[in-house]
């Protein structure tokens, strides 16, 4: 059983009491909100018009035609070396965004009763 004098009894469960009161006074819940709203944009992005899903198809097709000699099926207007730093790039930003999102969270992780 929890201790009482260390854990505090909430709507979502028993709750580290000192790291709650820690919380409480420093975290920022709408940075949660922020982060929504930034999936949202990075999602809406991904699925686009000439989203990440687009340069991701483009870029298979460049790479089947130049690694496993395929025949030509698109437009040669591209380099394939841009492309594929425009989508690392991409990538890499999005990477950025998730880990400042895990940085967010954690905290709310310490709320957490051990026994």
């Amino acid at each position: 059983m929890s201790d009482p004098e260390t854990t505090a009894l909430t709507a979502y469960g028993r709750l580290d009491k000192a790291a709650l009161t820690r919380l409480q006074s420093t975290y920022d819940t709408s940075k949660l909100l922020r982060a929504v709203e930034q999936l949202d944009r990075i999602v809406g992005n991904a699925r686009g018009q000439d989203g990440l899903r687009d340069v991701l198809l483009r870029l298979h097709g460049m790479a089947h035609v130049v690694v496993n000699g395929a025949g030509l099926s698109g437009s040669a207007e591209e380099s394939l070396p841009e492309l594929a730093l425009e989508a690392s790039s991409e990538i890499r930003q999005t990477i950025a965004t998730l880990q400042e999102w895990v940085k967010l969270i954690e905290p709310l992780e310490t709320l957490h009763v051990t026994n």
